[in-house]
């Protein structure tokens, strides 16, 4: 058991860093999209696309490794530290969404696709595996959430269940 606690304790925190160094990069575009938000802008640098696309790959390999590989290792039930996170994935989802929401309702209807259309087609791509990776992260922690109040299936729980 304290084996499969610590290769979930890593991949969780692998997701974690991954997450977090996806929303530090966000931020940044959400505020320079927020400043002048009446004309089409192009900010994402190479420097910035390398890092994305490392907490993407980062995120994406953990999240399904530890999908297919590594069960929950939640054995007691702690209500308040399961609703604690919960909160915690809403909010990371939410700050996410927000840079989503942003760009597809205010800069897409102006986007002239006919000038740079690859450009166009490859920063929203971008877009939709960060917001994937994020929504892959929050999933992960509702799991654990709900695991922790006593309602996610566990390999223990599931034991109980049977007799």
């Amino acid at each position: 058991m304290k084996t499969l606690r610590a290769r979930y304790s890593w991949l969780l925190t692998t997701q974690a860093i991954g997450s977090a160094a996806l929303l530090s990069q966000c931020y940044p575009l959400y505020a320079r999209l927020l400043d002048d938000p009446g004309h089409v802008q192009v900010y994402a640098d190479r420097p910035m696309v390398t890092v994305i696309g490392s907490s993407v790959a980062l995120v994406q390999g953990a999240h399904w490794y530890r999908v297919f590989k590594v069960p929950l290792p939640v054995r007691d039930t702690h209500v308040v530290l399961g609703q604690l996170v919960l909160f915690v994935s809403r909010l990371a989802f939410i700050i996410a969404s927000a840079l989503f929401s942003l760009v597809l309702f205010r800069h897409l209807p102006e986007i002239d696709f006919g000038r740079n259309g690859n450009g166009f087609v490859w920063r929203g791509l971008l877009l939709l595996a960060v917001l994937f990776s994020v929504f892959c992260f929050t999933t992960e922690l509702e799991r654990l959430g709900l695991a922790l109040r006593g309602h996610e299936r566990t390999p223990d729980n599931d034991d109980r269940a049977r007799h």
